[in-house]
């Protein structure tokens, strides 16, 4: 009696297992639906947008509706679900067929770098997990950076530095550009060859930015720091540009009386004091004269070269001028020359050339005895 019975109980198992199998293969029919993204795991920069493609495949025999949310990460992940162009909230799949879903997800701009997960809900389609991994740390800032922010040259040359203005906000910001420059200089931003007061840059873009600084006239040797700044009531972003000035180089040769002019006698000498002088901001090194004169004419100087000459100083010289033996009497031009690796200045002297003083007594000596002579004919032969 009780095998009898332990029979029909092991039967009746043995129909509820079947039953159950039969009724799991027909929801497992009914429910074959999935979701497919070839790409689950995705990096990116802060402020970067990444767009996910994804499949809902309904392998069942019956037209399958979802309702399409998310979880979002959080409010300052901006999130668009698209289909054929157009934000979407339901999709309709047919038997045996599957359409396609565009999910666009943008990494905030302040954001810790890290991973985070973003999970697509789509009813009976289940859910689709998505890791996102942020490479860097995020911010919301505005970065200035130059190529070169360090320039030299001279106080008339013209310092040009190449900027650019990052935007590292999720909006687009208009910024108003401004220098503080020393006393006498001039600065203006350009775009385009253009000269701006103010930019506007688009979210997460940036904005080539020329700076040109024109110093002072007499802007002195040294280095300037000049700060600048792109800002707005609500980022700013700021940098500091170096000009070093090395000077202006400034060099004059002349006379002691500014008088570019002397006499002179054939073979004979002259000296003239020459001064050489720096009319620039930056020291003068190594200044050596020359000149040019005439055939068998000599010209010297003492000193021949000046070590050093600071700005605003100057330097006496002794030019010596030896004319030729042969020199006819009349004008000449003596060229001299001052100059150094940085400046040079010419002076031009016009140098007259006279008869000795002594060829004259010999004039006066000659005709004297000539006139004697003539007298001593006169006497004896003039009473005959």
């Amino acid at each position: 009696m009780f095998k009898s019975i332990r029979n029909k109980i092991s039967a009746l198992a043995l129909a509820l297992c079947v039953g159950a199998l039969a009724i799991s293969a027909s929801a497992f029919a009914a429910g074959g639906v999935k979701l497919y993204t070839p790409y689950t795991s995705l990096s990116a920069a802060p402020g970067e947008t990444l767009s996910y493609d994804i499949n809902l495949i309904n392998d069942s025999d019956s037209i399958q509706t979802a309702d399409l949310s998310y979880d979002s990460i959080g409010q300052a992940w901006k999130t668009e679900l698209t289909a054929g162009g157009h934000p979407i909230s339901q999709i309709a799949v047919k038997p045996n067929d599957s359409q396609s879903v565009s999910l666009n997800i943008q990494v905030p701009f302040e954001v810790n770098k890290g991973d985070y997960t973003f999970r697509l809900n789509a009813g009976t389609f289940g859910t689709l997990n998505l890791k996102i991994n942020v490479s860097e740390q995020g911010t919301y800032k505005t970065e200035l950076t130059a190529e070169q922010p360090n320039m030299q040259g001279h106080s008339d040359s013209t310092f040009t530095y190449n900027l650019t203005l990052s935007n590292r906000t999720a909006s687009k910001q208009q910024y108003a550009l401004t220098a503080d420059t020393p006393e006498g200089w001039d600065a203006h931003f350009s775009v385009s060859g253009n000269n701006v007061t103010a930019v506007d840059v688009d979210p997460n873009g940036s904005q080539a930015i020329t700076l040109t600084l024109t110093p002072a006239d007499k802007a002195t040797a040294q280095t300037y720091e000049i700060p600048i700044q792109a800002s707005n009531s609500s980022t700013n972003a700021k940098a500091t540009m170096q000009a070093v000035i090395t000077g202006t180089y400034g060099l004059t040769l002349t006379t002691k009386d500014q008088r570019l002019s002397a006499n002179v006698t054939a073979g004979g000498k002259r000296n003239l004091e020459m001064v050489v002088q720096n009319t620039g901001s930056a020291e003068l090194t190594n200044v050596s004269l020359t000149s040019t004169a005439p055939t068998d004419w000599e010209v010297t100087f003492e000193p021949k070269t000046i070590a050093s000459i600071k700005p605003g100083e100057s330097v006496p010289v002794t030019a010596t001028i030896k004319s030729s033996g042969k020199a006819l009497s009349g004008d000449y031009v003596v060229g001299m020359t001052a100059q150094s690796s940085e400046k040079s200045s010419d002076a031009a002297i016009r140098v007259t050339v006279k008869s000795s003083v002594l060829w004259g007594w010999i004039g006066v000596v000659i005709i004297a005895i000539v006139l004697a002579g003539i007298y001593g004919l006169f006497r004896k032969y003039g009473r005959r």
